[in-house]
């Protein structure tokens, strides 16, 4: 049996919007639409393209069930979002209003989600602990042991992956200000002054020292944090995710640095790219329709 979704994924850059048709039982799925656009970090805009995409989509593929991926601290059974002033330009977001409109809502982290995505959509529902690690201009994530259960903690805030700190150069920092997007341009700007997106950086590190010291830097911390979670969760397999997992010698790299710093020299687990993003966390949310 197939079934019609309406999607969301919210994160601090940008939105995802979509349509995808599920087969949960046979764990296939076909994107019908999707956009994306730009975050305009407003609170109001964003409630306007999320209630007119939904009321565009509604009739066209029959479906009112809403799927939504939101970056940051979630309330699944109250719909609503917190710590969320960079994303959505308030404190708190609340998808409530989608259901006074008539919808079936769902709502997950989206570190969350894609973990629910890689489980169920990505063969990996045998795995004895599944952790995963999205790297884009932060670092998000989450884990399901075995039989399935997410880590979502007391307040559903486990797993906020780029919010663990580390002490470097006599200073703590957050795991994204030295191994993501965000933190690769920072230290790049910092070093030589220019302003650089993490992408040119990594084009650039053949050419310029600088660029090859932070990325090399970055690719230490990323390594020393990843054998850190191998540690703690000990799982059968990581699965990355995000933009900067295009630079496959940057993922390898660190995958080589946390070999040589986990504890249980056994416990190095199997991990591999995910072929998705925004869209593995879409799905996992859709999920949760069937779980």
């Amino acid at each position: 049996m197939t079934e019609k979704f309406i999607c969301f994924d919210i994160g601090g850059t940008k939105i995802f919007k979509s349509v995808v048709e599920v087969n949960f039982g046979q764990r296939s799925f076909e994107f019908l639409n999707s956009e994306t656009i730009k975050n305009p970090i407003d609170a109001d805009r964003i409630k306007d393209e999320v209630i007119n995409y939904c009321q565009k989509n509604k009739e066209k593929f029959d479906t009112n069930k809403i799927a939504i991926s939101s970056a940051s601290i979630t309330n699944l059974s109250k719909l609503v979002v917190f710590q969320v002033s960079d994303i959505y330009g308030v404190e708190k977001f609340d998808f409530n209003f989608l259901k006074e409109l008539g919808f079936q809502v769902v709502l997950e982290n989206d570190g969350e989600a894609f973990s629910l995505g890689t489980y169920y959509f990505e063969n990996n529902e045998e795995k004895q602990g599944l952790l995963t690690l999205t790297l884009g201009s932060g670092i998000g994530g989450g884990f399901i042991s075995t039989g399935g259960e997410v880590l979502r903690g007391k307040e559903n805030s486990a797993t906020e992956f780029s919010h663990i700190k580390m002490f470097i150069d006599g200073k703590w920092e957050k795991w994204e200000c030295i191994s993501a997007g965000r933190g690769i341009e920072k230290m790049y700007l910092e070093k030589n002054g220019e302003k650089k997106s993490a992408k040119d950086v990594f084009e650039e590190i053949e050419k310029d020292e600088v660029a090859k010291e932070v990325i090399s830097k970055s690719k230490e911390y990323l390594g020393q944090g990843i054998a850190n979670l191998i540690d703690i969760f000990n799982p059968e397999k990581i699965v990355f995710g995000g933009s900067i997992v295009k630079q496959e010698a940057y993922v390898q790299g660190a995958i080589e640095i946390a070999e040589r710093n986990i504890f249980n020299k056994k416990a190095m687990p199997e991990w591999s790219i995910s072929r998705l993003k925004a869209e593995m966390n879409v799905l996992g949310v859709c999920a949760l329709y069937y779980v």
